[in-house]
């Protein structure tokens, strides 16, 4: 999918490029920093010019998190929640240093008013998410869980390097159960993307480990 991301802001009209350079506010994050928190209110359309965004969602009932998925370069994020007028669903945290072009969201729907057919393109990025997001709810469903584990070990790693997850932890995150993230992880170490010790879980492969995501 991140391939349809860069071609919509790619083939974007002159004009829009021209409008969303002037309007657009470049961002610096450092990692652990947050770009929005799940309940506030969408200011913008935000287009990932370098690093890493994690999308997470603390449960209603548990207050656990949730990872959903990652923005990579050439991505943009906060479209849904700009375009329903609602709050975010989701905290986006930086998980590497990152660099944004915040567009704000007055410009961003002036654009839409001039240029009606990128509704399409936009909702053909809302579809595909609506269809990865119900994919990995049966995953979920299924204990079909690589994708999910991989994501996991980044965004955890990520953030706390210096700890050493467990497998109960990484299961705990996942919503999973530890003998179905053993099998997981198993399974990542055989295809050369981690290295397993007693007691520690090195990542080999990061940028492979992300784009697991993008196969489901």
């Amino acid at each position: 999918m991140s391939n349809l991301y860069s071609k919509i802001w790619s083939d974007l009209p002159e004009q829009v490029q021209s409008q969303f350079d002037h309007s657009g506010i470049c961002l610096q994050f450092k990692r652990g920093d947050t770009v929005y928190r799940q309940g506030d209110q969408p200011q913008g359309l935000y287009f990932v010019k370098s690093g890493l965004i994690g999308l997470v969602l603390l449960g209603a009932s548990s207050g656990k998190e949730h990872l959903v998925r990652f923005f990579k370069q050439g991505q943009f994020f906060g479209h849904r929640s700009l375009f329903s007028n609602e709050g975010y669903h989701g905290t986006a945290t930086v998980l590497e240093p990152t660099t944004l072009i915040k567009i704000p969201g007055d410009v961003v729907c002036e654009v839409l008013e001039k240029f009606p057919h990128l509704y399409k393109d936009i909702l053909s990025v809302i579809a595909k998410e609506l269809r990865q997001s119900e994919v990995q709810h049966v995953m979920i469903l299924e204990n079909q869980i690589l994708a999910r584990t991989a994501l996991a070990l980044v965004y955890l790693k990520d953030l706390h390097p210096d700890h050493n997850w467990t497998r109960q932890e990484i299961a705990n995150f996942c919503a999973s159960t530890v003998s179905t993230i053993i099998k997981a992880l198993a399974e990542l170490e055989a295809m050369g993307f981690i290295h397993q010790g007693k007691r520690s879980i090195e990542i080999l492969k990061r940028d492979e480990l992300i784009v697991l995501q993008d196969q489901f």
